[in-house]
This record gives C-alpha cells, sequence and structure tokens, in this order.
C-alpha cells in the first residue's frame, strides 16, 4: 500500500532535508563537501540518503553507498569496503596503474577486491593490521581517481556503529580534502558513543555541515499514511507515531488496535499487553546485535520504566551482559535515560508496544512471569494487576481489592484498561457495586455508553433494595460513603444518556439526587449545567442557575473541578449573549486549566470544550485552540466519549475561520464517532454540518448568507424579518441593546449589506433551513434534509 510520494526529489517526507543535501552537492564541485546527517531510530535517515544517491546518479555523479556492520563486528573499514569494494574492482586498469604499487598494497590489506592486484608475495603474512594513516591517505587517492571531473558521492551509514578508524578517516579528509568533487555523507544516530565521536567531527572553516533528521510535522505525517484508515484509527497512528516515519509505517499497516474502536491511551503503550492490533509489522531491529534483540524483548515486557536489573532477570542474562546490551540499545537511541537515577524507558512507547507485540504469545507470557519476580518488582503494583488481567478465574479478595484500585487510579488516564480491571474485580461472586460501578464510568469514559446503561440499570435496583442506615456514628459514615458512590454513579449515568441525546432521562436521574449529595459531589453540579447547557434555548436561564451553583460547590483547592466549573460558567454567560461575563469567567478558567498537568488534567478535559463555546461566536481561533488542545488531551488519555464533540466545536471553528477543507475533515470525524458511540441524533447533527459545508456559500450565493454567521448573529438576524426594534430584540433574548447593535455591525459586515431592509431580503429566501429562534434543540426537533438547528453555547450550524 502506498504511503506517500517520498520517491520525488524535492517532494514528500523531509524534502528540506533532501533540498539542503542537493545544495551540497552544488557545492562539492568547487571543493569536497562533508555532511552528517543525524536522527533518532526510524526516523527516515537511511531512505533519504538513498533518495540523494539516486539525485546524485541522475546528475551523472558516481555513487558509492555502504554501510557498517549491522551487529557491530567486522572487518576494519567494513562501510568503506561495502562502499567501495564493487568500485575498485570495476576500476579501469589505468586508474589503478596510477595509484602505484605502494598505495595498492596498502589497500590490499583492506579490500578483498585489490587482492589480485598486488605480485604475490608483497602481502604481508597473517591477519591484516593495516596502518590507518596510510589506508586513510591511499583511501583520499582512490575517491580523487573514482571522482574525476563528474564527482562522487560518498555515503557511509549506521557510521556511529563504525570502528573507530572510520572517525580518523574523516578527521583525514577534513585536514585534507579531496582535489576532486566528493561529497562524503556520514549517517549516525543521533545519540550514544560512537555519535559522539562524529559530532565531534569539526574545522575551522565549516566543512562539516551538521543536518539534523526530525520527526514530521503533523501535516506531513499525515500525507504519509494510505487512504482508507478508519478515521480514529488514523488519529490514533498520528498520534502514536509521534512523527516517526518508520512508525507512521508500522502502525498503519494492519488493522485497527480494537475491533469495536475504542481509543487505547498513550500509557498503554508504556507497559501492559501491547494494545496494537496482532497485525502490525515488527519493527526493523536487524541493526541490534543478538544480545541487544534479547536485552530489548525483556525490556518491552517489563515495561517502561526498568532498571538493567529486571532486563537481566526478565532475559534471562548475567548482569554484565544485561549491562553491555542495555548500553548498544541506549547508543542505538532506542532507549533513552528515565528522570529516576539507574532507570531507562523506551525513547518512544509505540517502539516498546511494538517490540513487545512482535514476541510470541508464551515467549511474553514467560518473559512477563520473570519481571515480575525480578528484585525491584515489588515496587511495581501495576505489573501485578497487568499479569492478573491475563489469569483465569475468579481473583481472590486481596487480589479483586488490588484490580479496583488500579481501576480507580487510571480510570481517566486509561479508561479501557481500567474497565478490564473493574470487570476482574467484579467477578468475585460477592463482589459490592463499586467495581461494578466503576467498570460502568471506565465505558463511559472510553466511549460505551450504551453497554454502561445497559450495566447501569442491572445495577440500580441493587441501591433502591439497599438496608436502610443505622443511626451509630460509624453507620453513618458509611452511609455517606454508599451515598457518595451512588450519587458519583448517577452523574456517569446521566453522562451516558447525555451522549446518546436522551436528555430528559438523564434530567431524571440527576434530579433523583438529592441536593445535599449534588452539593457533596462537585461533579454532580457540572453534570447538571452541561446538560442544561445541551438541552436547547428554554434551559439556558438554568443552565447559568446550574453553572453557578457548579462554581459554589467546587473546592477552590480541587483546580481541576473548580476550573472546570468556572468553564462551565462561560459556556452559560455565552449562552445567554452575555459576552463580557462569558469572557470574563474564560479568562480565569483558561489558566487554572493550562496550569493543570496531563494527569492533573484528565478528570476535567470536558472544560475545554466549554472554554471552547464560551468564545466561538467572537473568537473562532481561540476557540479552535481550546477545542484543538482538548481533543488531543482526550484523545491522549483514550477519553472517546468526547472525540466527537471536540471534533464538531473544531469543525465549527474552523468553518468560522474560512478553513472549509478542515472543517469537513473534523465534521466527517466527528459523524464516524457518534456513529461509534451510537449517538445517532449527534452524527445526524455532524452530517447536516457537512453538507452545509459542501454546498459552500460561493456556489449559490443568491440563496445563502455568503458567510456562515454565528449562532447568536443568525438569531438576531432572524429577529429582524418581523420588525422588531433593538430593544425588542434584546428583550426577547435577555441580552442588553449594545450587545445587539455589535451584533448587527457584524451582521451587515459578513452580508456585505448596509440596512436592516436588505438582511431582511436575504432572510426571504430559502437558505440554510435554520428553524426560527425559540425551536429548542433535540432529537425531536431534527427534520429531514435541512440544517440541523443551532445548540446552545455559541455552536454553529451542526452543534452537538
Amino acid at each position: 500500500m502506498p504511503h506517500g510520494r517520498a520517491g520525488a526529489p524535492g517532494q514528500g517526507v523531509h524534502a528540506h532535508e533532501l533540498a539542503l543535501l542537493t545544495e551540497e552537492l552544488d557545492h562539492a564541485h568547487g571543493s569536497a563537501g562533508f555532511v552528517r546527517l543525524s536522527g533518532e531510530p526510524w526516523v527516515g535517515k537511511t531512505r533519504l540518503a538513498l533518495r540523494l544517491a539516486r539525485a546524485a546518479a541522475h546528475r551523472g555523479w558516481a555513487v558509492a553507498c555502504g554501510r557498517a556492520a549491522r551487529d557491530g563486528t567486522g572487518r576494519p573499514f567494513h562501510a568503506l569496503v561495502d562502499a567501495l569494494d564493487d568500485q575498485l574492482a570495476a576500476a579501469d586498469p589505468a586508474v589503478l596503474e596510477r595509484l602505484g604499487p605502494a598505495r595498492l598494497r596498502v589497500l590490499a590489506q583492506v579490500f578483498p577486491a585489490l587482492g589480485g592486484s598486488v605480485p604475490h608475495g608483497s602481502l604481508p603474512h597473517g591477519p591484516p593490521e593495516a596502518d590507518v594513516h596510510a589506508v586513510a591517505r591511499a583511501l583520499r587517492a582512490v575517491l580523487e581517481e573514482l571522482a574525476g571531473r563528474r564527482g562522487l558521492l560518498l555515503v557511509l551509514d549506521d557510521a556511529h556503529r563504525a570502528g573507530w578508524e572510520v572517525a580518523e578517516f574523516a578527521e583525514h579528509l577534513l585536514r585534507h580534502p579531496p582535489d576532486a568533487p566528493v561529497l562524503t555523507v556520514l549517517v549516525h544516530r543521533g545519540s550514544g558513543p560512537g555519535a559522539g565521536r562524529l559530532a565531534s567531527l569539526a574545522h575551522p572553516d565549516g566543512a562539516v555541515r551538521h543536518i539534523p533528521l526530525r520527526p514530521l510535522a503533523r501535516e506531513a505525517a499525515a500525507a504519509l499514511l494510505p487512504e482508507g484508515l478508519a478515521p480514529l484509527h488514523r488519529e490514533l497512528v498520528l498520534r502514536d507515531a509521534e512523527g516517526v516515519p518508520g512508525l507512521l509505517r508500522a502502525l498503519s499497516d494492519g488493522e485497527p488496535p480494537d475491533a469495536a474502536g475504542v481509543p487505547h491511551s498513550s500509557l498503554e503503550l508504556a507497559c501492559g499487553p501491547s494494545p496494537l492490533a496482532p497485525s502490525a509489522p515488527a519493527l526493523d531491529l536487524g541493526a541490534l546485535s543478538p544480545l541487544a534483540r534479547l536485552a530489548a524483548d525483556a525490556a518491552a515486557a517489563a515495561g517502561d520504566p526498568f532498571t538493567v536489573e529486571t532486563v537481566a532477570h526478565t532475559a534471562p542474562l548475567p548482569l554484565g551482559l544485561a549491562l553491555r546490551a542495555v548500553d548498544e540499545l541506549h547508543s542505538e537511541g532506542i532507549l533513552v535515560p528515565d528522570p529516576r537515577a539507574g532507570w531507562s524507558r523506551f525513547r518512544r512507547p509505540a517502539a516498546r508496544a511494538l517490540v513487545h507485540q512482535a514476541a510470541g504469545a508464551a515467549q511474553r507470557r514467560a518473559a512477563r512471569e520473570r519481571a515480575l519476580a525480578a528484585p525491584d518488582a515489588a515496587e511495581d503494583t501495576g505489573g501485578a494487576v497487568l499479569a492478573l488481567l491475563e489469569t483465569a478465574g475468579p481473583p481472590t479478595a486481596a487480589q479483586a481489592a488490588l484490580l479496583e484500585s488500579y481501576a480507580r487510579t487510571t480510570v481517566f488516564t486509561q479508561p479501557a484498561r481500567a474497565e478490564r480491571a473493574a470487570r476482574r474485580a467484579a467477578e468475585r461472586p460477592s463482589a459490592p457495586p463499586g467495581p461494578h460501578l466503576l467498570r460502568c464510568q471506565a465505558l463511559v469514559l472510553c466511549g460505551r455508553p450504551a453497554q454502561a446503561l445497559t450495566e447501569y440499570a442491572r445495577l440500580w435496583p441493587r441501591q433502591e433494595a439497599a438496608p436502610p442506615p443505622a443511626t451509630t456514628e460509624r453507620t453513618d459514615r458509611t452511609d455517606r460513603t454508599d451515598r457518595t458512590v451512588w450519587t458519583e454513579a448517577a452523574v456517569w449515568r446521566a453522562r451516558a444518556l447525555r451522549l446518546l441525546g436522551a436528555r430528559p432521562q438523564a434530567r431524571r436521574v440527576l434530579r433523583a439526587v438529592s441536593a445535599g449529595d449534588r452539593a457533596a459531589v462537585p461533579a454532580a453540579q457540572a453534570e447538571l449545567a452541561a446538560l442544561l447547557l445541551e438541552s436547547g434555548r428554554p434551559a439556558r436561564g438554568a443552565a447559568l442557575g446550574a453553572a453557578r451553583r457548579a462554581v459554589r460547590c467546587a473546592p477552590q483547592s480541587d483546580v481541576a473541578a473548580y476550573s472546570h466549573a468556572l468553564a462551565l460558567l462561560a459556556a452559560a454567560h455565552a449562552a445567554q449573549g452575555a459576552r463580557e461575563a462569558a469572557l470574563e469567567a474564560a479568562g480565569e478558567a483558561g489558566p487554572l486549566l493550562s496550569g493543570l498537568g496531563p494527569e492533573e488534567a484528565a478528570p476535567v478535559v470536558e472544560a475545554w470544550r466549554w472554554l471552547g463555546e464560551a468564545v466561538a461566536d467572537g473568537d473562532a481561533r481561540r476557540a479552535r485552540q481550546f477545542f484543538r488542545h482538548g481533543f488531543d488531551l482526550a484523545l491522549h488519555h483514550g477519553q472517546g466519549h468526547l472525540l466527537g464533540p471536540f471534533a464538531l466545536g473544531l469543525a465549527r471553528a474552523c468553518l468560522h475561520s474560512g478553513e472549509p477543507a478542515a472543517a469537513a475533515r473534523h465534521a466527517r470525524f466527528a459523524a464516524a464517532e457518534f456513529d461509534r458511540l451510537t449517538a445517532y441524533d449527534s452524527a445526524a447533527t455532524a452530517r447536516d454540518l457537512l453538507e452545509f459545508i459542501g454546498r459552500g456559500p460561493e456556489r449559490n450565493p443568491e440563496n445563502d448568507f455568503g458567510i456562515p454567521l454565528s449562532t447568536r448573529e443568525r438569531e438576531i438576524a432572524m429577529l429582524i424579518g418581523p420588525g422588531l426594534t433593538n430593544k425588542q430584540i434584546a428583550a426577547r433574548m435577555n441580552i442588553s441593546i449594545k450587545t445587539v447593535e455589535t451584533h448587527l455591525g457584524r451582521i451587515f459586515k459578513k452580508l456585505g449589506v448596509r440596512s436592516r431592509a436588505e438582511v431582511v431580503f436575504r432572510l426571504s429566501i430559502p437558505a440554510a433551513g435554520f428553524p426560527p429562534p425559540d425551536e429548542e434543540c433535540g432529537p425531536a426537533a431534527r427534520r429531514p434534509a435541512t440544517v440541523r438547528s443551532p445548540a446552545p453555547g455559541g455552536h454553529p450550524p451542526g452543534s452537538g
């Protein structure tokens, strides 16, 4: 399957770096050049060097490419022999004659092709121990002869693995450049002892040009992916590959990692069973020695981070050999030091998952068992939990408690894995409601709300059948704890219903929770505010009240919950048309949310959505940033239930920013995600937006607004038709007259009109099919073949 247009010189992957290399070819015609091309594993160094070789051959240059022995062994000057031996074997006899017998004797000790060119008996007996300096001088003469007037490109790949004699040869070329058009390119890893030797190559005239090869930007990486990938699979590949072309190819080949399309979190790549598809091809590890391959498999089984002792115990290897193997993995750039002294981790978590996936099932199981028995395994309770996930039979009470604790700790950062842990904990016949309810929460988070509702329906009678509590203080504390558990469950049951568009049922679930319990669980007030914001225009006033209560209930010491409540307040103000109040609340919530780390922000990822809604009417660029950050955070944590709403917000923001292609891409993703959630009404909304984008304002300027108006602008424009004054519009919409005037100015500018009469004329022509402003959004408001009505919170066409 094709992976882009990398074969075309000057185009495709790393086009800028290829242009720099071809520029060096041009310079080498005047004087010999020297380039170092460095980068991490699988970033595309070898492919780029081959593209340069094709470009040089196309220009008529002689090309010699070689690489160091892949296992780190081999005869001296192995890379140079690999590059030049065939050239010398095919060289014109006159070339060998010009080199002279003295040089030939020196070179014959290194190059097999010259063994027959030296008189018998003139070579030393025994293993060759060539004089490095003499070989370097003779090789310089060889390069000059092979280059002639047309030029020679010499590429030495994996130069960090070559012996010290190749570095000495490179130093010699820098001090004594060939008197011919020769460009020498050393391709090597960006870290490790060998890379350090090559990085020390310097010249006072700046003759060494260093071109670092970095991971691709998102747009360039996306261009490499094959057609036909499912939208979610595509996003996961782009996230996990982190712009490394080799990882992109490995992750995109094969089936999606989960048949149900549930996203895995980034943390799941770093430890435990690989969440990647079994059909994903293995990474190219042929450059590693057998010892390092064994250590890499052991490290992948142990999971990030790990110690050398763990690798030695898991492989199993003597500690000295394990140290040597781990050092090789570090020098190859596959491993990097962990912040904890003495610990290491894979540079890319996806590489760890692919290495682990490549091992056979029996080998993986045996390696994990040895890793759990390692001396430092006692520090990692997660490893024991991950092993329990793959065992059969009901867990013991202690194991169930461990599984439930792990699931509760990771439910926001690894919901798919937390769901499996909670399910295992609930397998005990006498399991309490806790693990069952925790599993339902994880199902909602990872994007399986329909399945969660089925489980909730089965569990809810257990709450109603609970015996009344006693009056002792201890029992009161237990009762309060139980009520808190069920209140949290009600929040997530309501969230599942909200995701599926069943908003009236969700309101009933939350109303059944007492006011005191809602105050004790700030998330309950926040969920009520979010639900009311999505329930249409009649609920906007109630949404503002719920958002204010959420701010009062959230303790300021809990920065995540407090900033979430503030973001909801900002969105509620925006839905009421109070732009200044919305910006004030958003201005307070934004810095608080930005100050949270990824794991701290995991429970309130949806807050970024409400910030985007709060500023969507007046600042599409900023709204896009909020939606994009929330989308990336949800994808990082595997919170699949939020991907559709964030993608829809991105689509609207891109549309208002004048980027219809990006808007269509995000709307298409949103539709696919809502289909996966079985939120069919929201999926239809996304498709309506996609249809609206596809028509394009330029296709029928007589029958469209020309430029998409914001929700508030459309509402005001449609109220002009009945002849309402600014004061009447302000009273109808519960906003100030000044706000109405500001919106009217924007409407006139966007529609290219100068009067209210012209606005009425434009509105009198059937346009996008928007409903009257008082019509409530929701499943009942859906009409065939029309664009969906604007939803609350500043949503453009296609809001959820």
